[in-house]
């Protein structure tokens, strides 16, 4: 638990490395959760706003199942992240667009909790690795024969063939 508060007047820096299995959530989510995350978040001061910025960094490789093949794949992960933490949502306005605002709990924040979202928000929805190729599978309706596929070939050569004898009975 850190004070983003304490941490941005006193430009705190935080690195370090976290197994993915220590973010339940995560682990949830993927086949296997023993890679390590990568962390490196940095508090500052927002100049001219009563907010109090961070850069979060997070690097890591997750382990998911394609939804093509099945088969576990790498899915790497690097992503940084600006963000400040504010008093007032109404303060949120003067900030810059790009950076995603939070705002400013009673308590200390759980850095471990904001690096989880994070990693959650890159799951795909439908994982897919690119290299993957569709399993080998039975058809559900066996293939017809080529001799009935034949026999339906000589019957439609003419599809109004049938009408021009209707129409030579009734002349």
């Amino acid at each position: 638990m850190i004070d983003p508060v304490y941490c941005a007047q006193h430009h705190k820096a935080y690195v370090g490395q976290v197994k993915q299995a220590r973010f339940p959530r995560l682990a949830d989510q993927l086949v296997q959760a023993d890679d390590w995350v990568e962390v490196a978040i940095k508090f500052y001061p927002c100049p001219g706003v009563k907010a109090y910025g961070f850069d979060l960094r997070v690097k890591t490789c997750l382990r998911l199942q394609c939804q093509r093949s099945l088969q576990p794949f790498g899915f790497p992960v690097d992503v940084a992240l600006s963000g400040a933490f504010v008093e007032s949502m109404a303060l949120a306005e003067s900030l810059p667009e790009e950076m995603a605002v939070f705002e400013l709990p009673e308590d200390k924040v759980a850095l471990n909790a904001l690096v989880e979202d994070e990693l959650l928000l890159q799951i795909p929805l439908s994982p897919v690795d690119t290299s993957a190729s569709l399993p080998d599978y039975e058809p559900a309706v066996p293939e017809w024969g080529a001799s009935e596929s034949d026999v339906h070939d000589e019957k439609s050569d003419n599809p109004f063939q049938a009408l021009q004898g209707l129409k030579s009975q009734n002349d």
